[in-house]
This record gives structure tokens, sequence and C-alpha cells, in this order.
């Protein structure tokens, strides 16, 4: 039986996550400039900011819970 170390799990959870999120902003993107058949204008560009920020705020506290599983685990196995 294979035992996947939890940093391993951890890593290829947030590369994941992030690929996930460059998906969804390059589709908004496409959506954006395909559906208005113009350039990207001043409150489009606002609101893939916001979406943008979303992403990496949702991102930074996933890394944050994941290091904190992390530690427990950690002190699971030497105590």
């Amino acid at each position: 039986m294979w035992i996947i170390p939890s940093w391993a799990i951890g890593t290829a959870f947030v590369v994941c996550v992030v690929a996930c999120a460059q998906v969804v902003v390059r589709r908004l993107i496409g959506s954006t400039v395909k559906s208005a058949g113009r350039t990207l204008t001043d409150p489009d560009v606002a609101r893939l900011t916001q979406a943008l920020d979303d992403m990496q705020r949702r991102l930074g506290e996933l890394e944050e819970r994941m290091d904190f599983a992390e530690r427990l685990l950690a002190k699971g196995r030497v105590g």
C-alpha cells in the first residue's frame, strides 16, 4: 500500500486551485470580450480585478489551512 505524504497532497491541492483560478479568469476575460464585441472597459477590468483578488484571498486562506493541518499532523507523529 502506498503512503502519500501530507505535503504532497497539500501541494497538489494548491496547484489545482491555482490552475482553476487561472481558467476562471481567462474565461471571464474571453466571455466579456466576445459578448461585447469590443475591448475591455474600466468596469470590466475592475470586475475581473475583483474576481482575481477574491481568488487570491481564498488561495491564501487555503494555504493557511493546509499549513495548520500539516502542523497538526506533524505534532501527532512526534507526540
